[in-house]
């Protein structure tokens, strides 16, 4: 064997451990979050799907985990029905009792923005609920400059009163976000 043997080795080994890497990279380039962010304010879409995460996530396989685009949450009870269908169902059950319910992967509240679709079954859809919950996003980081954890927050939690809750969700969804950066993009 030659010196060089060695070096070939750790080369080739080297190179192996960064084709796995991006294997497992992250990317949210052409998807429903890249485009509620160029619609928006440009916030970073690692940061909706964060958002989104911790609002309604579900197990996706071993340990993954992805947003519900079917998630309900009535009066305070989660709920993560696998089809629009049974969510349709579930939300007009819902909605014969109560006006607080939250819809969809961003969690999108019907008491406080319900007046942004026609229709709550609306929310449902995924393109247009992660747009008004990016339009949200958007309005509660206007509103909070400088303070980011405490703008998230706001997004889930938006009674100055609550501020304690507000900000530990937001930092919360901050760690969401810097683990989806870590993960890079392809």
């Amino acid at each position: 064997m030659n010196r060089a043997t060695p070096l070939l080795f750790g080369l080739t080994v080297l190179a192996s451990s960064a084709f796995a890497d991006q294997a497992h990279a992250f990317s949210l380039k052409g998807t429903v979050w890249e485009e509620a962010s160029a619609q928006t304010c440009h916030v970073d879409p690692k940061l909706l799907y964060a958002v989104a995460l911790q609002e309604s996530k579900k197990y996706a396989g071993g340990r993954m985990v992805a947003p519900n685009p079917y998630a309900l949450n009535i009066s305070d009870k989660g709920y993560h029905p696998s089809t629009r269908h049974a969510a349709e169902q579930l939300l007009k059950e819902g909605l014969a009792n109560t006006k607080h319910i939250a819809v969809g992967a961003m969690q999108v509240s019907i008491r406080w923005n319900g007046s942004r679709v026609n229709n709550p079954r609306d929310l449902l859809d995924l393109r247009k609920n992660v747009l008004i919950g990016t339009q949200i996003l958007c309005e509660m980081i206007a509103g909070n400059e400088g303070d980011l954890p405490l703008a998230i927050g706001r997004y889930h939690t938006p009674n100055p009163k609550l501020e304690h809750i507000a900000r530990g969700y937001g930092e919360n969804v901050i760690k969401i976000w810097r683990r989806l950066i870590l993960l890079g993009d392809v």
